[in-house]
């Protein structure tokens, strides 16, 4: 509360100049780790979607389309993925 000069006291911010420290009620304290705790759930499924998405398109095109350069980076991007979550994608070829 803030004093005014007729001595009644009105309601004031904290921060404000001449604002008195200690009416304020603390903040609850945030729950920044919950966030990153649905990242880390949700990644793998929407990697699954992604990939399978991907493979959908690919098969539809057929077997001798040539990719573009922003459908070879999304490959890249979605196989490194891939590989991080351990879910390597099969190989084909020899080696």
């Amino acid at each position: 509360m803030k004093p005014t000069r007729s001595g009644r006291t009105v309601k004031g911010t904290f921060n404000a100049p001449g604002g008195t420290p200690g009416t304020a009620r603390a903040a609850a304290p945030k729950r920044g780790g919950l966030t990153l705790t649905r990242l880390l759930a949700f990644t793998p499924i929407a990697l699954e979607i992604a990939s399978y998405l991907r493979g959908q398109q690919k098969a539809r095109r057929g077997k001798y389309y040539k990719a573009s350069t922003k459908g070879k980076a999304l490959d890249f991007v979605l196989e490194q993925a891939q590989k991080r979550l351990g879910k390597a994608p099969k190989k084909k070829g020899w080696f």
